[in-house]
């Protein structure tokens, strides 16, 4: 039998909302420019790559308003749940964001689950200075769609045997749930997976994503399986 790996999403899928979108939204004193370059990443005009460079240079903040601005973010209240009830079956989750690394770190470090591994975009803080964002996976899969290529994460996990299990809302997700075994969608991937006729089963918080995991897999040796 096949081991299953859990792989998701960060913001608005883990988190409760966008946490770099809103941070952005924020701090970016010019907002018919930002606008304008959510549009053209939107359309597919621009890489998110593009965008975030492009949106970071317009934030007009420091490290003490971006710590203050993470003090106010929270995750899905049954998140932590799930962690517990995938750590109970011996299996771990891999988050992948092509957000920034600084907030994902410091939101799982507040509500206790540190410990899990992430792969996201890298903030640059120096002196206080929010200096610049490193793109360490990007076009790892000769795509140069986003800054974090998560279908690459996704991959690896496949070639190492397992079933993969993709959980999503948003734009970055599309192209690791077109590759996935299963899909968990919401919000805009949802639209995508429907629109596109990806199979997938829709969820709302992660009590939904634990009942499905019951529902539709079984527990072979400790851990998740077909």
């Amino acid at each position: 039998m096949k081991r299953v790996a859990l792989i998701s999403d960060f913001d608005g899928t883990i988190s409760r909302r966008d946490v770099g979108h809103h941070f952005f939204g924020t701090f970016i004193p010019d907002r018919a420019r930002w606008l304008e370059i959510l549009q053209q990443w939107r359309l597919g005009l621009i890489s998110s790559r593009e965008c975030l460079e492009g949106e970071f240079a317009l934030v007009r903040a420091d490290q003490e308003d971006l710590d203050t601005f993470i003090g106010n973010e929270v995750l899905d209240p049954y998140f932590k749940d799930f962690v517990d009830f995938c750590e109970r079956r011996s299996s771990g989750i891999l988050i992948t964001s092509d957000g920034l690394d600084y907030y994902v770190d410091r939101l799982l470090m507040r509500f206790g689950l540190g410990y899990l591994e992430f792969k996201a975009n890298r903030l640059v803080v120096a002196d206080g200075a929010l200096g610049a964002i490193e793109f360490p996976y990007y076009n790892l899969m000769e795509c140069t769609r986003c800054g974090n290529c998560k279908r690459f994460h996704l991959e690896k996990l496949k070639r190492e045997g397992f079933t993969t299990v993709y959980i999503g809302n948003g734009y970055s997700d599309r192209c690791p749930a077109e590759h996935a075994d299963v899909v968990l969608a919401k919000g805009e991937l949802l639209d995508h997976c429907r629109a596109q006729g990806i199979a997938h089963i829709p969820f709302e918080n992660f009590r939904d994503v634990e009942r499905e995991l019951t529902d539709r897999f079984i527990l072979h040796s400790g851990k998740f399986s077909l």
